[in-house]
């Protein structure tokens, strides 16, 4: 069993009563506090997924690595391959 320790913080916000019922009703949240967190982390969530999403294509790939790097995993592989049948015999 996996022990975690949260922190947390107690505070105060003006929220629209009826997006807070929905929420809890669309969250399938026990309470409007579960309800909220579960708010606040998706979209802490989906922020850095946006972060990220914007970070694609700006990345400089070296295929020359990325094929010597296949060509080794292959070798590597096969020198498994022929070790284990040499083992078998």
């Amino acid at each position: 069993m996996k022990n975690v320790l949260e922190v947390a913080m107690r505070t105060t916000v003006t929220l629209d009563e009826e997006l807070v019922r929905e929420l809890v009703k669309v969250s399938d949240a026990r309470s409007k506090t579960a309800a909220v967190a579960l708010a606040v982390k998706e979209q802490i969530r989906r922020a850095k997924l946006k972060k990220l999403v914007e970070l694609l294509g700006t990345v400089d790939v070296d295929e020359n690595a990325i094929t010597e790097g296949n060509e080794a995993d292959q070798k590597r592989a096969q020198w498994l391959q022929d070790t284990v049948r040499k083992n078998d015999r």
